[in-house]
């Protein structure tokens, strides 16, 4: 194809660091969120609560409010021969509303304050596809009660109850298995959502004859237990973890600058990974999989992955731009062509990752990532003096050791699991989430950005400017795509109808439309820059992020649609629009990711090439890790506790708040364009 040999070898080493990457990103939440299996439960009785009704308004305290309005129905779980423990207060209607200074208050109903909704506790006849459900005229309100033995199947894993609403008004119904804190255990989903269920429920005199009413669905975990995490802390850690893989190629970038050289960074970081990915694999062997030490376990796991990554990733971009003289016409063709080894490994590893974590059990999806990331290294080492030679060495006068650094990050890593049991990295996090901190620090990285662009000379201040610029709507693209792992992933998981016959299709197997999409966009995208370029009509940077953001945000009302969608009488999304969504974003990110790594190294000024490719690649931590705390307001925004200017209904109002940024941000740096283009003539 006209490119040097040692692109392709850089290619495989890339796709399988990012098979690891990826198969990681696709489970991470999933995982996470996962309800407690019954049958890894030993010998003993364990309680939950269903809370069912509906959201309404309603005048309490002489204020008329918006209330969710449920009834509790007791669930035992006898294991073993466990005895039942006492009901508590089974039956009791209770309401659960914001005050007037924004805190939950929580008591019992008024007497005269009753749900508009009837719910009809169902049983079930029949197995598999042949079994329905019928009204169950025994159930009397009373605790309901699942026994098994340890490591077997329960005989009723599956309870259902009929929902009509013989008002003349739609009723918003309100489904979830109650958490009383964070370290609450919960065994079962309510219509496959780990957390609150929400839909509309119309009235019964509009409902066909032929019409079944909605039905609520509480199911035990058939599969591998999860953690049990609430959404908003499990895409928190989600965005932790893929933030800090981009954060730390900032430190990665100077060590292999100043101390290591780009070869034995990559060394370091994929030895890094796939330690990393062993632990995660190990934290869940025997009891290790539920206990609190499985999980300081798994944080190490994670700790390592991240280290490594910061090695590893400024480097193999940085040895791809090493390939190539500054204005050689194959740059942005070639890092085309390497974005295609990222997105190879995206797409294979839901298959396999995926696919052992979701059918087989989580760890073995974890575990499969590191078989990925040895499987690249061994490939580069063997390879590299043939066809890479001396690209990649460390500066003139270097004696830096690089074991060092692989030591260095085991046991950076497992002060990291330390810091976690012992709570600390939660008040990190706390400290870092609150506003004034917040905002000091990006003055902190604003007037740094302004003292490192004054500092240069000549038309490097204007290039390192753009290069600033640039990042911070690289952020923008970032924080609305990367919604795919924490938010979309869940909606696809929870709300979107996956069965095709009789096969229900992994919600990790949709994480690899977009790769493939790139690899089947990439070659087209490569030609289409370098024919452009041949023209003297190549679209300017600038101009393709804006095409970047308008295609992500066309993408997402595709999810606004299946938000709305799923809003409705229980019902499902179509998988189109997910589909639909992906490929939309694929567009856009084709015109920006891969050609704004070859905008990096070739716009900035050589002795600042790495860590300026570090800053770029920092965008994406505040764009994870924005996004991921985003994302944990999906529920609150479903629920009506958090308003938006629009009232779409369902998810429908989260997602469209992507349309409405990634539009605005779009339209913004098309009018910076022209002083863009000024600031790094000559260099494109």
């Amino acid at each position: 194809m006209g490119h040097p040999k040692g692109l392709f070898l850089l290619f495989g080493v890339e796709m399988w660091e990012r098979f690891s990457y990826y198969g990681m990103r696709g489970l991470l939440v999933l995982y996470l969120i996962a309800v407690i299996s019954l049958r890894q439960l030993p010998t003993g009785a364990y309680t939950n609560a269903l809370e069912i009704g509906e959201s309404r308004k309603a005048t309490i305290d002489g204020k008329e409010r918006e209330v969710e309005l449920t009834q509790q129905r007791t669930l035992h779980i006898l294991v073993g021969g466990a005895a039942a423990p006492a009901a508590g207060d089974n039956g009791a209607f209770r309401i659960r509303y914001k005050s007037d200074d924004g805190q939950t208050v929580e008591k019992q109903a008024p007497a005269d304050l009753k749900p508009q909704l009837v719910f009809q506790r169902l049983m079930r006849s029949g197995e598999g596809d042949e079994a329905t459900w019928a009204p169950d005229p025994k159930d009397t309100g009373d605790p309901i009660q699942l026994v098994g033995q340890p490591g077997q199947e329960f005989a009723n894993e599956e309870i259902a109850f009929s929902v009509s609403n013989p008002t003349d008004r739609t009723v918003k119904l309100v489904a979830g298995i109650r958490r009383d804190g964070t370290d609450a255990k919960t065994y079962f989903t309510v219509n496959d959502n780990s957390g609150v269920f929400t839909t509309e429920i119309k009235p019964d005199s509009k409902r066909a004859p032929d019409e079944k009413p909605v039905q609520v669905v509480i199911a035990a975990n058939a599969h591998d237990s999860g953690r049990n995490w609430l959404k908003p802390a499990a895409t928190n850690c989600q965005g932790w973890y893929a933030g800090l893989c981009y954060l730390l190629p900032l430190l990665g970038g100077l060590i292999a600058d100043k101390l290591i050289g780009t070869h034995k960074s990559m060394i370091v970081g994929g030895l890094l990974i796939s330690f990393g990915h062993i632990a995660l694999a190990i934290s869940g062997f025997g009891n290790l999989g539920s206990t609190d030490l499985g999980m300081d376990v798994f944080v190490f796991g994670m700790a390592l992955i991240v280290i490594g990554t910061g090695h590893f990733k400024p480097s193999v971009s940085v040895m791809v731009g090493q390939l190539y003289t500054a204005h050689d016409p194959r740059r942005d063709g070639a890092f085309t062509i390497f974005y295609m080894g990222i997105n190879l490994g995206a797409f294979l590893c839901n298959y396999v990752c995926g696919t052992l974590g979701q059918k087989v059990g989580w760890h073995w999806g974890f575990g499969a990532a590191a078989v990925g990331m040895l499987a690249g290294l061994g490939m580069y080492v063997s390879m590299r003096p043939k066809y890479l030679g001396s690209v990649g060495s460390g500066p003139q006068g270097a004696r830096t050791p690089a074991p060092i650094f692989l030591l260095t990050g085991i046991v950076l890593a497992a002060l990291v699991a330390l810091a976690f049991h012992a709570g600390t990295l939660s008040q990190i996090d706390t400290f870092v989430s609150n506003q004034y901190v917040a905002g000091a620090i990006s003055l902190a990285a604003l007037i740094w950005a302004i003292w490192f662009t004054a500092s240069q000379t000549g038309d490097n201040r204007g290039a390192v400017a753009a290069i600033f610029i640039i990042t911070l709507f690289n952020a923008f693209f970032w924080l609305a795509f990367e919604q795919a792992s924490t938010s979309i992933n869940v909606f696809t998981e929870e709300r979107t109808n996956r069965v095709i016959g009789a096969f229900a299709v992994p919600a990790t197997w949709f994480q690899s439309i977009n790769p493939f999409l790139i690899l089947l966009g990439g070659p087209l995208f490569g030609i289409l820059w370098v024919g452009l370029a041949r023209m003297n009509r190549n679209p300017s940077q600038p101009v393709k992020v804006f095409y970047g953001l308008l295609f992500l945000g066309l993408g997402y009302i595709f999810m606004t649609v299946a938000g709305a969608q799923a809003a409705k009488e229980g019902a499902k999304a179509a998988m189109w629009l997910i589909a639909a969504t992906y490929f939309l974003h694929t567009v856009g990110e084709l015109c920006l990711s891969p050609t704004g790594l070859s905008f990096v190294t070739k716009t900035a000024p050589k002795q600042s090439v790495s860590l300026l490719m570090g800053v770029y690649l920092m965008s994406s931590f505040i764009a994870n890790l924005g996004g991921a705390k985003i994302a944990g307001q999906v529920e609150a925004i479903e629920r009506g506790e958090l308003k938006l200017p629009w009232q779409l209904g369902g998810q429908a109002d989260y997602f469209f708040l992507f349309v409405v940024t990634s539009l605005v941000a779009g339209v913004a740096v098309l009018l910076l364009t022209p002083m863009l283009k000024r600031m790094i003539h000559g260099r494109e």
